[in-house]
């Protein structure tokens, strides 16, 4: 019996370290987890089928995670234009 048998904890997988590693830097998500885990698998795909190597593929993926969350909360604001009053001269 090794060592891991003693162990119940679960080790995260890199897709799962990835998604708390992004939360933790760029902010939380405004999906589900398992939206953000499929998200993170589609474009570790994505960056395998371009051949975009490990250090480059992690930088688009931290880019396009900004850019996929604030798509996310401009979809869910009100469709209604909210137009600005004057403002008061002081």
């Amino acid at each position: 019996m090794g060592a891991a048998d003693h162990s119940t904890e679960v080790m995260p997988t890199f897709v799962e370290q990835l998604a708390r590693q992004l939360e933790r830097e760029l902010g939380p998500c405004p999906v589900r987890r398992d939206q953000l885990i499929e998200w993170i698998n589609d474009q570790l795909n994505r960056c395998a089928r371009l051949g975009v190597p490990g250090e480059a593929a992690l930088a688009m993926i931290n880019s396009d995670y900004v850019e996929w969350c604030a798509l996310i909360l401009e979809r869910d604001q009100p469709t209604e234009d909210h137009v600005r009053g004057p403002l008061d001269d002081a």
